[in-house]
């Protein structure tokens, strides 16, 4: 991934003071944090960390119970999630997210009809829209599935699927995409070539990405921020956080290491 990226003007997200609650148990506590137009930025924490209520949060899947969400400086606090997609957000899941009796084609091409505003019209021509065939095909040529087009996508391997819900949100044209844990599951020639898919198809855009592995985290981003119990406890480049003794003590052995 580039590590240039844009400086100045309207960060692409910002969160104020992010907090949520489900009844006694506060799982976001005071989130502030800001990413720049066209970083990379990785979020790391141990398990319960609340790093998936964060995404819930700035997805649109869950409103905060306190605090501000920005998108490109417009507060979108609550909006629901496919308001947050039509104005440029989208995101992966921990579980490929794919429509397993459709061809790989079809899923890609579905997702390329939300990018010009028609949406899942299933009574319609899946053919409307100008350019939504192509915009899938050139995804599929990115994403080295081409071969596959045909086939339903719940015949895919596992790490191909991942790479179809890639696809899926790189289609709708996002400008800040999340991806949560693109790499669990897989094995390292698998982790690897993700990482080289994620580098090419998200260059330019903002990610904001969880991950449990330190090779992909530290092979990719800016920028990291560490959670732990609902908070941010420390944000810097890679070299800060690797050196970092508080964290380092805090998680040897577990989520920060030296990549190999």
């Amino acid at each position: 991934m580039s590590k240039t990226r844009e400086t100045g003007g309207i960060d692409a997200l910002s969160l104020e003071g992010v907090g949520k609650r489900y009844g006694d148990v506060q799982v976001l506590d005071g989130v502030s944090l800001r990413v720049p137009m066209g970083e990379f930025h990785a979020l790391i924490g141990p398990n319960g960390a609340g790093k998936s209520s964060l995404f819930n949060v700035i997805s649109g899947l869950t409103p905060p119970s306190t605090g501000r969400v920005r998108l490109h400086g417009r507060d979108v606090t609550g909006l629901p999630a496919h308001r947050m997609a039509r104005l440029g957000l989208s995101r992966s899941f921990q579980v490929a997210n794919v429509f397993g009796r459709m061809s790989v084609f079809d899923n890609l091409r579905c997702a390329a009809m939300r990018r010009g505003g028609l949406g899942y019209q299933w009574w319609c021509a899946l053919d409307r829209g100008r350019g939504v065939a192509q915009r899938a095909n050139q995804i599929m040529a990115q994403l080295d599935l081409a071969r596959r087009a045909e086939l339903p996508a719940g015949e895919l391997s596992y790490a191909e699927q991942r790479a179809l819900e890639l696809g899926m949100v790189l289609a709708t044209d996002a400008r800040v995409v999340l991806l949560d844990e693109p790499t669990a599951g897989m094995s390292r020639a698998e982790t690897a070539r993700m990482m080289e898919l994620i580098r090419g198809t998200c260059q330019g855009r903002t990610v904001l990405i969880v991950e449990h592995d330190m090779r992909v985290v530290f092979g990719l981003s800016d920028r990291i921020s560490v959670m732990v119990q609902g908070r941010l406890v420390a944000t810097g480049d890679p070299e800060h956080i690797r050196a970092d003794p508080a964290i380092r003590q805090a998680y040897l052995g577990g989520i920060v290491q030296e990549p190999e």
